[in-house]
C-alpha cells in the first residue's frame, strides 16, 4: 500500500476536543478503527546505531525517512512494515503487511529478511543497518471526512515510550516514559497532538476550523522526542517552534 498526503500537526490542550470534535462531525464519520472512542498504536522505530533517522529529522534535512513497525491491541491485525519519507511538508508512505503469525515468527534482524514479501521496508533495514531502538505507545482518536475523497484528523494522547532492541511490539509495564507531559513539551500542560491528513490541499471547511479555533502548527516527533527522553535528554528547538498557519 502507498499514499501521499501533507501532515500538518497541531497541540491541542484536552479541554478543546469536544469542541473540535463536534465541529468535525459535521464533515467527518468516526474512522473505521476508532469507531467514536480511542484505539491503542504500538509502533516499533528502527534506526542505525548513529541514529541516523532521528538526527536527520533534528536537524530538519528536507528529505527524510523513518522506518517502523506498528501494530494494533486486536491479535488478530495484521502488522505493518512502514517507510514514511518526507520531503518538507509532504509525506509518502508505503505499508506492507504482515500477518500476526509470520511477525511472531521474527526474533532478530535476519528473521525479517526471510519474508517472502521483501518489500522496501526490508531493503532499508538491511541497507541502513538499522534495528529496532524505540517502541512508542499512544491511543489515537481518529476521523474520516465523508465529503472529501481523503482527508483524515487524528488526535493522539498518552504518548510514552521506552528503549526497545528486540522485534517486539510489547514493552516492559514499568519501562514506560511520558513524551507528552509538560516537561518534554517544554510548556506549562500536557497536550494532544492533532493531525491534519489530506492528499493536495485542505479543503475550505479544513482551514475554517483552524482560523475559527486559531490554531498554530507546531512540529512534533513521536520517535524524536522518545529518543531524545532516553539517549539524549534534550530538547531541540526544530519541532518546539510556531509555523505558519494552513489557511
Amino acid at each position: 500500500m502507498e499514499i501521499s498526503r501533507y501532515e500538518f500537526k497541531y497541540h491541542i490542550p484536552p479541554d478543546r476536543l469536544p469542541e473540535l470534535r463536534r465541529y468535525l462531525l459535521r464533515y467527518c464519520d468516526a474512522d473505521v478503527n476508532s469507531r467514536g472512542d480511542w484505539y491503542p498504536i504500538y509502533s516499533l522505530y528502527l534506526d542505525n546505531d548513529r541514529y541516523k533517522m532521528y538526527r536527520d529529522t533534528e536537524d530538519g534535512a528536507p528529505w527524510r525517512m523513518k522506518l517502523r513497525v506498528r501494530g494494533y491491541a486486536n491479535a488478530e491485525a495484521p502488522v505493518k512494515l512502514e517507510v514514511k519519507r518526507r520531503m518538507k511538508d509532504q509525506v509518502r508512505k508505503t505499508s506492507a503487511l504482515v500477518s500476526p503469525a509470520d511477525w511472531a515468527g521474527i526474533q532478530r534482524t535476519t528473521d525479517l529478511f526471510q519474508l517472502r514479501q521483501r518489500g522496501e521496508f526490508v531493503q532499508f533495514t538491511e541497507s541502513l543497518r538499522a534495528a529496532p531502538k524505540m517502541l512508542v505507545s499512544y491511543e489515537r482518536l481518529a476521523f474520516s471526512s465523508k465529503v472529501d475523497d481523503y482527508v483524515r484528523v487524528t488526535f493522539d494522547r498518552r504518548m510514552r515510550c521506552q528503549p526497545m532492541s528486540d522485534w517486539s511490539l510489547a514493552g516492559q509495564e514499568r519501562g514506560w516514559r511520558n513524551v507528552d507531559d509538560p516537561a518534554s513539551l517544554g510548556g506549562g500542560r500536557s497536550v494532544y497532538l492533532m493531525e491534519l491528513k489530506f492528499v493536495l490541499a485542505p479543503p475550505a471547511w479544513l482551514r475554517d476550523m483552524v482560523n475559527h479555533f486559531e490554531l498554530q502548527r507546531r512540529g512534533y516527533s513521536k520517535y524524536g522526542r522518545a529518543v531524545r527522553r532516553w539517549v539524549f535528554e534534550r530538547e531541540s528547538a526544530w519541532d518546539l517552534c510556531t509555523s505558519r498557519r494552513i489557511a
